[in-house]
């Protein structure tokens, strides 16, 4: 059973173990997670600070309140909250602008991270002899994302612990589920995300010279070109074109699923679904409590790449 675990801003805890509604969110589109929660409450209620969420004893969110309300009924007194995880805190802090010639991970963390409470991460601290450049509105998320994106190829995630994860993500956890815990099943193919070939300007010298062609837009007849720039754009890599590429043809092909229950996952991990022999990776995830019950949807992408 899960328990929930808010505190108030003067240290105070309060343990709730059954919500009367729960909806959690979390997307591989979207950097923090949410959480709104409903409960029965009774006394004074403090300005809150965080809500933490357990599944025996195993942390598996934790997320500042956004926004507290308690209502008096003739059903009763009712506290509800809503919250964002951790990767919030980045979201809501704009970065100084400012430019990088030589930057790491390690530079970002003394920074711009760890004054905002993060204190590791996971992945290469190499130090990168290029122009990397802050403008003024950038969150810290966007500097965190940029970097990435730029030097790394890959999509940072922050964890439940506050840990940020720059690396490939290898580690995922696998997750198996069985056609009979599923309500409904929905599989979807997106062929308008498909691009055929991009165009690249690699050099000041060339124009749009160096092809990057996708074998499956190609097999499935898709014809569609598109032109990148990463000479002017200082915070593309050469690589960025057949990142575009390989992100799209990752998400051709979906599945969301009906379940009912709740199912511990996260975005990213690795979805295997019983009588099929394709691997799918799970991008978003639903789970609710409330009168008709508690439930779970899951959306999820066939790994191409």
């Amino acid at each position: 059973m899960l328990k929930y675990i808010i505190k108030d801003i003067y240290g105070n805890e309060t343990v709730f173990r059954k919500p009367l509604k729960i909806n959690f969110v979390s997307s591989e589109d979207a950097p923090a997670d949410s959480l709104t929660a409903v409960f029965s409450a009774d006394g004074i209620i403090y300005p809150l600070l965080s809500i933490e969420v357990l599944d025996n004893n195993d942390r598996i969110f934790y997320g500042y309140i956004d926004i507290q309300s308690d209502e008096q009924t003739l059903n009763g007194a009712f506290l509800t909250v809503t919250a964002r995880s951790m990767s919030a805190i980045l979201l809501d802090n704009e970065a100084l602008p400012q430019t990088y010639s030589m930057i790491s991970m390690n530079d970002l963390m003394k920074r711009h991270f760890e004054p905002l409470g993060f204190h590791s991460f996971k992945g290469t601290g190499k130090t990168f002899d290029d122009e990397f450049i802050i403008t003024k509105g950038m969150s810290e998320w966007t500097v965190l994302a940029n970097f990435c994106k730029k030097f790394t190829g890959t999509v940072p995630k922050i964890d439940c612990h506050g840990n940020i994860d720059i690396s490939e993500n290898n580690d995922r956890d696998c997750i198996y589920i069985s056609s009979s815990q599923c309500i409904s099943k929905k599989h979807t193919l997106k062929r308008h995300l498909l691009i055929s070939l991009i165009m690249e300007r690699a050099a000041v010298s060339d124009g749009y010279e160096m092809p990057f062609e996708d074998e499956l837009a190609k097999s499935l007849k898709v014809n569609k070109k598109r032109y990148i720039n990463t000479v002017d754009n200082k915070n593309l890599s050469p690589m960025s074109a057949r990142n575009i590429l390989d992100n799209a043809d990752n998400k051709y092909e979906q599945v969301i699923l009906e379940i009912s229950g709740c199912i511990i996952c996260g975005v990213g991990d690795e979805l295997i679904l019983d009588n099929e022999d394709k691997k799918y990776i799970i991008k978003e995830i639903h789970y609710s409590l409330g009168i008709d019950g508690e439930k779970t949807r899951i959306y999820a992408e066939v790994r191409y790449i």
